[in-house]
Order: structure tokens, then C-alpha cells, then sequence
């Protein structure tokens, strides 16, 4: 009897000394190429409705012109309209319900009087290109974006306005 149990004994202490450690809940996500990425596991806590008007004329190289950019943003819970066409920015501000505009900041100028107008009031987010003059075009204005930030950079500040915007809806 007491052979058997020094056999299960030896057997007890030996089996977990030939395999690794054991995986801790999680752990086998933090190891290299095994975790989600940080654009597909975000989600906004605070989704809105945007707008962003992409003039074709304009660079292609500029991130607001940029398909993943879009894609992200949908990723993350927004609903996301582009347009090129500043008849339809008008129609659809006037129109329909917008939380957030996205737009070159020199295009500034025909956005103010337009925003004021709405019965919604959709905040402005400038984006700075390399072709605007950002000091005389961000004065007294709300520049946070450049048109070489990241998507993680642009998805940063529309959260951060939509979390203002819906603080300002609660007060």
C-alpha cells in the first residue's frame, strides 16, 4: 500500500514539472501576434452620428481622405457620411441629424454660419492640412488634427467631443 501511494506521489509532483506553466486567464493573449489589435477591440463609448466632408479636389495623402480612416471610425460604433459635394453638407446639416462635422479648416468659413443655422448645432472638428495656413486659419478655433495625424489620433478626438457633446446634453 504504501508503494502505491509513494508511485501516485512521485506521479503528482513529476507530471506538472514536465509541462510549462500553466496559462493564466489572459495570459495567452499578451504573448507576441496573439492579441487583438487595439483598432479592432476599440469601441466608442460615446457613438455619433458623423459627417465629413472630403472635397476631391483636395490631396489624397491627407487623412481625412483616407478609407481606413472611415472604416475605423465605423468600427468603433459611428455612423459615418462622406461627402464631396457642399450642396449636400448643407442639405444634410439642415436636414438630418449630425452630432459631428469633419471638415479642412478652410472650409471654416462656410462652415460657421451653416452650424449656427442648424436646429442640431453639430460640433466642428478642424483638420489642419499642409495646404491651409494654420496660424491665421485656427484662430479662435478648435485645430486638434493635422492632416498627417493617425487614425488612432483622429479617433481620440472625436471621442473626446462626443463624451463633451453628450456631457453638454445631460446639464
Amino acid at each position: 500500500m504504501s508503494r502505491i501511494a509513494a508511485v501516485v506521489v512521485a506521479l503528482l509532483i513529476s507530471v506538472p514539472a514536465i509541462y510549462p506553466v500553466a496559462q493564466a486567464c489572459g495570459d495567452k493573449f499578451l504573448m507576441a501576434g496573439r492579441g487583438a489589435k487595439f483598432q479592432r477591440a476599440y469601441a466608442s463609448v460615446y457613438p455619433g452620428k458623423l459627417l465629413i466632408y472630403s472635397q476631391s479636389s483636395k490631396s489624397t495623402k491627407t487623412a481625412i481622405r483616407d478609407p481606413q480612416l472611415y472604416k475605423a471610425l465605423r468600427q468603433a460604433g459611428h455612423t459615418v457620411s462622406i461627402i464631396e459635394d457642399w450642396a449636400l453638407v448643407e442639405q444634410a446639416v439642415k436636414n438630418g441629424p449630425v452630432d459631428l462635422v469633419l471638415v479642412d479648416v478652410a472650409e471654416a468659413g462656410r462652415l460657421q454660419p451653416l452650424l449656427a443655422s442648424s436646429a442640431v448645432h453639430p460640433e466642428p472638428m478642424y483638420v489642419v492640412s499642409a495646404s491651409s495656413k494654420s496660424d491665421a486659419a485656427c484662430a479662435g478655433m478648435n485645430c486638434r488634427l493635422k492632416s498627417s495625424d493617425g487614425t488612432l489620433k483622429y479617433l481620440e478626438e472625436v471621442e473626446s467631443v462626443m463624451k463633451a457633446r453628450a456631457k453638454h446634453a445631460k446639464s
